[in-house]
């Protein structure tokens, strides 16, 4: 058994002493934050603080593959009035924006939870705002490419008329909209009721809202509406894929083993399950915490896993699975980043 003493920022040290066992778990003693109560102070009693930090890596490494191919495909979107008129690339940007929007406020949560600088409250709440507006939006968008795929396949001679770029734009203000209000709501709600789940612990993590009937009655009904959500959104995924196989079975595209149509299902499927996946996690996660079903350890276990692992893969995967499959975004990035390589390349065409 080794002590080792640390010193982190944002902390007053009184006497560090941290205790390494056998199994590599970590014991902080005496470690007194200046400004971090109770709860943070069990959460570094109870939890391997070393190991934690470990999380930080494939944190950075979603981070540098989002922000290497996200923007690229969203700029050569917004930039190209070809790409811009068309209804799919118009969705493709917004999930791309959404995701932008949720990675970066996700991730500067993360670095401030994993480096203990505990953020200020009204940041922290504002930061959950967007976070819950970006993944709202992103999850309703996908939705909405969905039924876009859908129309296009089954009124191929109505669908410009039924879906054209100028309806989208406005469709798209209203997902932002209501991706707004949702998270807005349940703020203004915990103001008004003088919950504050974030203030009695000084760091920025939802443990829970409190244990006072309106915080109660509160959770009770963001855990219904989230997990209705989610259930609404998924069936109607589901049912518009029933049908364009139904549709399309006919067309031979899915006799082949290794089609296009079958790859890109595959792809789309994994997604969708990533994208969905880590809200209903999160859901089920304060419903177990609130009935004491698991520990403060366990709880930051899983609420460390879910918003630097699994929230954070969907939106490094789908640059590359939704935006660089298409050729003409390939083709548009490619003339962004090597403008003098392409325009040999159609030279020498």
């Amino acid at each position: 058994m080794a002590n080792l003493c640390f010193k982190y920022p944002g902390l007053k040290k009184v006497e560090c002493v941290l205790s390494l066992s056998s199994g590599g778990s970590v014991a902080i003693k005496e470690l007194v934050p200046a400004n971090i109560t109770e709860k943070f102070m069990e959460w570094l009693e109870s939890t391997p603080f070393l190991q934690l930090q470990m999380f930080l890596i494939p944190l950075s490494i979603c981070i540098v593959a989002t922000l290497l191919t996200n923007p690229p495909i969203l700029a050569a979107i917004l930039l190209k009035k070809k790409l811009r008129q068309e209804t799919r690339y118009l969705l493709l940007a917004n999930t791309m924006l959404s995701d932008l929007v949720f990675m970066l406020l996700n991730a500067i949560i993360a670095f401030c939870n994993l480096s203990l600088w505990p953020l200020n409250r009204i940041l922290c709440e504002l930061a959950y705002v967007g976070i819950s507006t970006g993944y709202i939006s992103a999850v309703l968008t996908i939705t909405l490419m969905v039924l876009d795929t859908y129309l296009a396949v089954r009124w191929p001679l109505h669908y410009l008329s039924l879906l054209p770029s100028s309806r989208t734009i406005k469709i798209l203000g209203l997902i932002w909209l209501l991706a707004f209000l949702f998270p807005v709501s349940i703020l203004i709600l915990i103001e008004t009721m003088d919950i504050h789940p974030l203030q009695h612990q000084k760091m920025c993590l939802i443990l829970s809202f409190g244990h006072k009937p309106a915080g109660e009655a509160l959770l009770t009904g963001a855990n219904i509406f989230l997990l209705t959500g989610l259930a609404t959104l998924s069936s109607l995924i589901l049912y518009f894929y029933v049908k364009l196989y139904c549709i399309t079975r006919k067309s031979g595209i899915w006799n082949r083993k290794y089609s296009r149509a079958r790859v890109t299902l595959l792809f789309h499927s994994v997604l969708l399950l990533l994208y969905f996946g880590p809200g209903l996690i999160f859901s089920i996660e304060l419903l177990l915490y609130r009935k004491e079903l698991i520990g403060l350890s366990d709880r930051i276990w899983i609420c460390i896993t879910n918003s630097n692992v699994l929230m954070m893969l969907p939106r490094a995967l789908s640059p590359a699975l939704y935006g660089l499959r298409y050729r003409e975004i390939s083709d548009a990035v490619k003339g962004m980043l090597f403008p003098a390589r392409v325009s040999q390349i159609g030279v020498s065409d």
